[in-house]
């Protein structure tokens, strides 16, 4: 069992800290609603466990690896107890070298938290925030699963766009089937995905969204299936992440309105160099459905491919929706 430390508060001071060059630095600046924001920092060693409180309920939990991994990652929580009993709101974690100071900027806004790394002189505004759809039950222990409530629109068509008309990049159209696990199309099913742009990188909105959804980037939408279960997303081929080592993929969640969400495997391109065989093993699990596409290319240049979805397929703890009438709204 690792070691606990309970840490003073400490005081912001601009420069280097005073640390050991092994040591993982952090800077972090922490604002409740519109409330002034404190500036807390410290340096930790290697392979240990702290906690450094920020406000009279809020701490801060850091983890730091051994640094012998092959991606050693610090993980930070920021834990409240305001209601007496500790919550995690949000948890961040970080490849970076040692040597990188890490600096994020939090807001807390009720439940939700605005994390922005690396982190600007003051945090976000609340005021900002998009408003949260009521969430649905969450399957199959994703922890990923409330963004798509986050700005969700209040009608959802069947087609949708996700890469506004004339992005950069490879025009893409992404068709489907959502199916029951009798087999029949399910309509008013909600289908959210979101995905890099041509340069493999999740442009940040602006402005920033909560935790819940933030990461996910601009490129994202929702489509609603039609009386056959259909869905449609016009958008552009992504790129695989700028490091070389993931293929182009679209991440995908699957909304059963009034009983359950969960995400399902992200789509990949069949033809895509880097989909290596032990990544088609790694990452293809198999969550509602087959996840590889197959591209197409029409004479103007356009993308097409097809992935239908079966709901409830390998998703932990599935035990089936009931199906909306085609007319539910």
């Amino acid at each position: 069992m690792r070691t606990v430390f309970v840490l003073p508060l400490l005081a912001f001071a601009s420069g280097a800290l005073a640390a050991d060059s092994t040591d993982y630095k952090f800077n972090f600046v922490v604002k409740v609603g519109d409330g002034r924001p404190t500036t807390v920092s410290g340096a930790f060693p290697p392979a240990s466990t702290h906690r450094l409180p920020a406000t009279d309920h809020l701490v801060f939990e850091i983890e730091t690896p051994t640094g012998k991994e092959e991606w050693p990652v610090t993980s930070v929580k920021l834990i409240d107890d305001t209601s007496g009993t500790p919550m995690v709101r949000t948890m961040q974690r970080d490849n970076r070298p040692a040597s990188q100071e890490r600096s994020t900027t939090y807001t807390v806004c009720g439940d939700r938290v605005i994390a922005l790394s690396p982190g600007p002189p003051t945090p976000a505004s609340c005021s900002g925030l998009l408003p949260m759809a009521k969430p649905d039950p969450v399957l199959g222990g994703c922890n990923d699963c409330l963004g798509p409530y986050e700005g969700m629109p209040k009608k959802i068509a069947s087609r949708s766009r996700i890469a506004p008309a004339g992005a950069p990049g490879e025009p893409l159209v992404l068709t489907g089937r959502v199916l029951g696990p009798d087999g029949k199309p399910r309509p008013q099913i909600i289908v959210y995905a979101y995905h890099t742009n041509a340069e493999g990188i999740y442009p940040p909105p602006d402005p920033p969204r909560s935790t819940a959804s933030n990461h996910h980037g601009q490129l994202r939408a929702w489509a609603k299936t039609d009386a056959k279960g259909r869905y449609v997303f016009e958008t552009i081929r992504p790129g695989g992440y700028p490091s070389g080592r993931e293929p182009q993929h679209i991440h995908m969640h699957v909304i059963e309105p009034g009983c359950a969400t969960y995400f399902i495997d992200e789509l990949l391109f069949s033809d895509d160099p880097r989909l290596t065989a032990e990544l088609r093993e790694r990452i293809s699990r198999g969550f509602g459905g087959k996840a590889i596409v197959t591209p197409m290319r029409d004479a103007a240049g356009t993308w097409h491919v097809v992935r239908d979805i079966h709901l409830g397929e390998n998703i932990p703890g599935y035990t089936g929706c009931p199906a909306p009438s085609a007319t539910q709204s």
